[in-house]
């Protein structure tokens, strides 16, 4: 496993993303974070779910990943938030270190 990953979640608009991503960074839990337009479709509660979300992607070190994740889980409005952390593998090295850089916790 490496050094670093990216952590995955979603909200429902920009509005409800803006403030948790700048609690995040303001904490230095990641150094980037990345905002796409989706669609999702899934199931709640029984019921089919086709909703347009905001997937954000926050790049950080692994080793920040269970304060990340506690972070999230205080402050994300949904209920049950996909907070998912991919394993990155190999990367830019002077990237890798500016990750290094901005995210200088543990």
């Amino acid at each position: 496993m490496g050094k670093y990953g990216i952590v995955m979640t979603t909200f429902a608009n920009e509005q409800q993303a803006k403030p948790v991503i700048d609690e995040i960074l303001r904490c230095r839990l990641a150094a980037c974070v990345q905002e796409i337009k989706i669609k999702s479709h899934y199931t709640w509660k029984g019921e089919l779910c086709h909703d347009d979300e905001d997937l954000v992607l926050f790049k950080t070190r692994k080793e920040l990943y269970p304060e990340l994740e506690k972070k999230l889980l205080e402050i994300h409005p949904y209920e049950t938030p996909e907070i998912l952390c991919v394993d990155v593998e190999n990367g830019s090295a002077a990237y890798l270190a500016w990750i290094d850089e901005q995210t200088p916790g543990k």
